[in-house]
């Protein structure tokens, strides 16, 4: 019979890349490991992983499974706390996921609403890049995610949206506006909507720059200060370096880009009580969302 240890040994696995990293976050033997995945992929009746020179990798039936893996567990996460008291006022658990351009200088202000309003609420968040975000909420490991463009593709619906402007920036003295095509540019790791949305301002300015690329909003922010090219990021995570002249605006003739923020569901589900009063917060104590549905 299949269990929910297995599922959780299986997704341990998919996210360690091996079963000896799997075996030390589940604090288990890798026998142990070895012994609980045998037994799931008899039985399902397919193999699930197969050996490679670095480790181990799922096989196609090992990615099939894991959509409805991270799903079951989603569930069964659904589930406890429903029965655990998340119906009761003020009290359970918000499962957020963030981009992590959000993250960086979005989401503290809004969890401290959240938290000055719910103060006995607990707060489960997990923050990457929009490729990593969105399954995310597609297997039920999160209940709402705060990001920019909701994807085309996945039954999702933003319920909230916040207005914002994408600027480019580099050091004072750095980089002249006319000249932009010779200068570095910052992107984002692949993935990213940031790094899609400096993409877009490259094409529409019609130059083929020199580029970097960093892991993180704040890697792309150090290196746009200490002189290494132009980044790209919302107005409002730039201000304090903008008034302190350690980043200066770049003008150009496609920017700034307006975009907005949004607060994204499963759609057609009704959201967890600890989930709905997070959306009720940052809309009425604030945070700049205005309902969209």
């Amino acid at each position: 019979m299949l269990t929910i240890h297995q599922l959780k040994v299986f997704v341990t696995v998919l996210d360690a890349g091996s079963v000896r990293v799997a075996a030390q976050r589940l604090v288990v033997t890798q026998p142990a490991v070895s012994s609980s995945l045998a037994a799931l992929e008899r039985e399902v009746g397919a193999q699930l992983f197969s050996r490679s020179g670095r480790g181990i990798e799922p096989t196609d039936a090992g990615r099939v499974m894991e959509r409805y893996a991270r799903q079951m567990l989603g569930l069964v996460d659904e589930a406890i706390s429903a029965v655990g008291g998340e119906h009761e006022e003020g009290r359970g658990t918000i499962r957020i996921g963030a981009v992590s351009a959000a993250a960086d200088h979005l989401v503290a202000a809004l969890l401290a609403k959240v938290k000055d309003r719910l103060p006995h609420v607990g707060i489960a968040l997990e923050i990457g890049n929009r490729d990593r975000v969105w399954p995310l909420l597609a297997d039920r490991t999160v209940d709402v995610v705060l990001g920019g463009q909701t994807p085309s593709t996945g039954d999702f619906v933003s319920v909230a949206t916040r207005r914002h402007e994408l600027v480019l920036v580099a050091k004072p003295g750095a980089v002249w506006a006319q000249r932009m095509g010779e200068a570095t540019w910052l992107l984002r790791e692949p993935g990213s909507g940031t790094r899609s949305a400096i993409e877009e301002v490259i094409a529409a300015l019609g130059i083929a720059p020199p580029t970097m690329t960093l892991g993180s909003p704040t890697a792309v922010r150090a290196a746009a200060e200490a002189g290494l090219g132009i980044g790209l990021f919302p107005h409002e995570a730039v201000v304090d370096a903008l008034r302190v002249r350690s980043l200066s605006v770049l003008h150009s003739a496609a920017t700034p880009l307006r975009r907005t923020w949004n607060v994204v569901v499963r759609r057609g589900e009704p959201l967890p009580v600890p989930a709905r009063h997070f959306v009720e917060t940052i809309v009425e104590e604030g945070g700049g969302f205005e309902r969209t549905r």
